[in-house]
């Protein structure tokens, strides 16, 4: 399992889709750069939006909902882990504990974000779904970052004193 964290949430209207990015915490050389495209649905995507910005609806919403019942049951969760891809259909598990039982709750990965994201728990992507679903991250941030860098570095190795002169 690697852990995950979301790079874009795009919250698109119906009848476009919504989509969340997520991207692996530890870069290595496999996963370098990749980002793991998920569709969710609008809703979905508005509560992990507003989470994401701290606000609160004056009403619970579901997600809300789900994490008062866990509290309220002593139940918390541990994190969450997108365990399997089948075409474009993902599946996730919340691993919950509750006293001294662990137990794993099937779920949608876009309500299991959600909830992750509410709950501020880590959320994981096992290796194999990244394999099979993630693409290379054309406009990363690092990718920038360094080519921002290598021109810099190739202007100081060009740049002559004569460049300066009025």
């Amino acid at each position: 399992m690697l852990p995950v964290v979301i790079e874009t949430l795009v919250v698109g209207t119906p009848p476009a889709p919504s989509v969340i990015v997520l991207r692996p915490v530890m870069d290595s050389e496999e996963n370098s750069g990749r980002v793991l495209p998920i569709w969710i649905g609008p809703t979905e995507a508005a509560s992990i939006g507003m989470a994401l910005e701290g606000s609160r609806h004056k009403r619970p919403m579901t997600h809300d909902l789900f994490g008062s019942l866990l509290a309220s049951t002593n139940t918390k969760l541990d994190y969450i882990v997108i365990n399997r891809v089948e075409g474009t259909t993902f599946y996730a598990t919340l691993v919950i504990h509750q006293g001294d039982e662990v137990k794993n709750i099937d779920a949608r990965p876009s309500d299991s974000i959600a909830l992750a994201v509410h709950e501020r728990v880590p959320m994981y992507v096992e290796e194999e779904v990244l394999d099979l679903a993630s693409f290379p991250a054309a406009f990363s941030q690092l990718h920038a970052q360094d080519i921002e860098v290598e021109a810099f570095h190739d202007f100081i190795e060009s740049v002559n004193p004569e460049d300066f002169k009025v």
